[in-house]
């Protein structure tokens, strides 16, 4: 068996700290990634679950609104010139006007929509979730491009194929790779070429910026929304408010539509 060279504990401690870094970035990269593309869905999965049709109500019956005032103020203009309204006219002005409002509601049904299949979509077993966690951390840590700068162009392709095989939960896809590769690259640590004094830097600055990037979508949605989706007293306070809102603008909706089918009556007093 041909001897390793021997390295001085200086390199020994240095080879230590970069594997340690290196795990750590695989780490908060993988969080980076299951937040966006597990965590994000699901959030916004239950918020839309939660509230989804009360904020449809919302918003429609705004549209509502909006589109009573500009009848309004149409008919008003018409009566102001002592005219009688012409409706036809009146219609196509609305109708332009509220397209894009239109546009609006529909995505937010699709989304409502959406959600509704992506809850009740089936889910991998923990045990499946935890293995694919385990062999995506393992390959991560050996093929990510930032972790290992002097990767062949083979690994790099390589580690796309394992970001779209967690992304889409192919679990049988990751165990293959690891059967292809080198058992012992998985468990050792591989040559360092280079300055490792310099791939220790760089990969604290990363591991920096990944941390912040963190911890500014956790304080954004839907990840601020996690604690409160979690407790069903809040989302019952919430929904409450929403149907206090709804109840509201459906009285402001009455009130103007009883107003506008009297000036819709209007007739010109020209003789």
């Amino acid at each position: 068996m041909e001897k390793l060279p021997d390295i001085s504990p200086e390199e020994r401690l240095l080879r230590k700290e970069y594997d340690e870094l290196k795990k750590k970035f695989a780490g908060l990269m993988l969080t980076l990634r299951e937040m966006k593309q597990q965590e994000e869905p699901r959030l916004c999965a239950l918020y839309i679950s939660a509230f989804g049709k009360q904020k449809y109500d919302i918003l429609n019956l705004q549209v509502e609104i909006k589109t009573l005032d500009m009848r309004k103020q149409l008919l008003q203009s018409y009566i102001n010139r002592d005219e009688t309204p012409d409706m036809n006219e009146i219609k196509t002005k609305i109708d332009d006007a509220v397209a894009e409002y239109n546009k609006i509601l529909e995505e937010e049904a699709k989304k409502m929509k959406a959600a509704k299949e992506y809850l009740e979509s089936p889910l991998m077993s923990k045990e499946d979730a935890a293995e694919l966690r385990t062999l995506y951390r393992m390959l991560v840590k050996h093929l990510h491009p930032d972790a290992n700068p002097e990767q062949t162009e083979k690994e790099h392709d390589l580690f796309l194929v394992v970001q779209a095989a967690y992304d889409h939960c192919d679990l049988e896809k990751l165990r293959d790779i690891c059967l292809t590769l080198d058992t012992k690259k998985l468990v050792q640590t591989e040559d360092y070429l280079g300055d490792i004094r310099k791939y220790i830097a760089d990969l604290k600055t990363k591991i920096e910026t990944v941390g912040k990037n963190i911890e500014s979508l956790r304080n954004t949605f839907p990840y601020n929304m996690k604690e409160n989706l979690a407790d069903k007293d809040w989302i019952r306070q919430e929904q409450e408010k929403n149907e206090a809102t709804i109840a509201e603008l459906t009285a402001t909706r009455d009130r103007m539509a009883a107003i506008v089918e009297v000036m819709e009556e209007y007739k010109a007093q020209k003789l």
